[in-house]
């Protein structure tokens, strides 16, 4: 029996084996981590995406305006209202006042004489169950 000799193999195909070998090491790590590219027809452009939000910014801001128009009106109408209201108070003092100076009982002997009414300078009684006055 005769033992053959095994030979080192020439550099250059040492080094065509190492490259094969990281190669198939790299083609096996990449298959284990999906395809991330996107594809452009199915993403949403930034262009779209910022058009959206400007939109929403913008209808938030006119919400907001129309909120504190309506309250600030409301303010208003409030304000005229307590306006109304105290110039109505005033009429009614004001017609208080008359009533209470009509009312004095002065000044309704002054209306009563000038109607002509005397005063009365005597009582009288009214008997209710002979029907006669005393």
């Amino acid at each position: 029996m005769a033992l053959t000799q095994i030979e080192p193999l020439p550099p250059e195909i040492k080094q065509r084996s190492r490259v094969r070998e990281f190669a198939d090491q790299t083609r096996a790590a990449l298959k284990l981590v999906p395809d991330l590219t996107v594809d452009n027809s199915e993403s949403v452009s930034n262009r779209a995406f910022f058009a959206f939000l400007i939109g929403l910014f913008t209808a938030g801001l006119l919400l907001l305006l129309s909120i504190n128009t309506a309250l600030t009106s409301g303010a208003f109408t409030l304000e005229n209202m307590k306006l109304h209201l105290a110039t109505v108070n005033d009429e009614r003092d004001a017609a208080l006042n008359q009533v209470a100076t009509y009312s004095s009982p002065n000044n309704l002997a002054k209306v009563a004489t000038k109607l002509g009414m005397q005063p009365q300078t005597t009582i009288n009684f009214l008997d209710i169950n002979g029907g006669t006055s005393k």
